[in-house]
């Protein structure tokens, strides 16, 4: 009888075990496969279908002014004397230029220094002062490029002996106007490119969702002259002709379309 009684207890601890080990399997294999999967949470709005497309428009644009850089240079053993004589040749200058047609409001001072200078002397084996230069530079602006080579002429032959650079560039009131129809073709390119991609996706265009302007810029074109003119070019009758060129401008506009 009292195997009777003991065999169902042991029954029963053994199924429970088997229950235990069974819970602690199934645990492990959930834990295995809890470790790859992946949980998507959001808004529907998140995951809203788009198209980003962007449109670089490049032009070449007429320039409507032009900026000269002269300077007149000076040398003098003393720093007064050649200071003296730089102030009276870049007065003739100035004067020069305003019978060419130059305003005042025309000529920009954009540096004006003095300087002791030295060489090196091969006997003495040392550097040596030589004497003072005195450097008066200015930019003249102007509107007639038909006059940029004429004005230059006057200059030199008024006594600047360096002509550094002649930059073709637009003015601030075209600028804008310029930069505003680049923007505009440049937001139309990008469009027509979106159109063209959803038409061949078999997809509809929504709404715009984001617009931005990336950059726009435009190169002014430059002539690097970088010498200085000799007595002998200064003294004789010089004719200088100037063409101005085309400078160039590029925008892009960047755009994200929704998808119907």
């Amino acid at each position: 009888m009292e195997k009777c009684e003991h065999k169902p207890i042991g029954l029963v601890i053994g199924a429970v075990l088997l229950l235990l080990v069974g819970f602690l399997a199934a645990g492990v294999i959930l834990d295995e496969k809890t470790d790859t999967i992946n949980v998507i949470t959001g808004e529907a709005q998140e995951f809203q279908k788009t198209l980003s497309t962007s449109g670089t428009v490049e032009k070449m644009i007429s320039p409507d002014q032009a900026e000269i850089f002269l300077s007149v240079e000076t040398l003098n053993k003393s720093a007064n004397v050649s200071q003296t004589t730089n102030a009276t040749t870049s007065d003739a200058v100035r004067t020069a230029l305003k019978a060419a047609g130059v305003s005042d409001k025309q000529i920009q001072t954009t540096s004006y220094t003095v300087q002791e200078q030295y060489e090196w002397s091969s006997s003495m084996q040392k550097s040596i002062s030589v004497g003072y230069k005195t450097t008066n530079s200015i930019k003249v602006t102007i509107t007639d490029l038909t006059k940029t080579g004429n004005i230059i002429d006057a200059a030199v032959n008024a006594g600047a002996n360096r002509v550094s650079n002649i930059s073709f560039t637009l003015s601030k009131e075209k600028q804008e106007i310029v930069k505003q129809e680049a923007l505009l073709d440049a937001a139309k390119m990008s469009r027509t490119k979106a159109q063209s991609i959803a038409s061949g996706l078999g997809v509809t265009l929504g709404d715009v969702k984001t617009i931005s302007e990336n950059y726009y810029y435009y190169t002014p074109n430059s002539r690097n002259y970088d010498y200085a003119l000799s007595s002998e070019a200064m003294e004789a009758k010089i004719d200088t002709p100037i063409s101005p060129s085309d400078v160039s401008i590029s925008a892009t506009v960047n755009v994200t379309f929704e998808l119907k």
